[in-house]
């Protein structure tokens, strides 16, 4: 149990520290990738709305 924690804190600082450099190296490409990360979740969104609409339009016809 202690080494699988030991791990998971190893990872999450390497991750820190990998976003940290490419911030510092490329700040546009956060910026980017924040955006992008954004408009998929808006994306899903809108469809899983339209799929919601739909099921509710075919169980109230069917």
């Amino acid at each position: 149990m202690g080494k699988g924690i030991l791990i998971v804190i190893a990872a999450v600082f390497a991750g820190f520290v990998g976003y940290k450099i490419l911030e510092k190296k490329n700040p546009g490409l956060i910026k980017k990738i924040n955006k992008s990360v954004s408009d998929a979740g808006k994306k899903v969104s809108d469809v899983m709305e339209e799929a919601k609409t739909s099921f509710q339009e075919g169980y109230v016809n069917g």
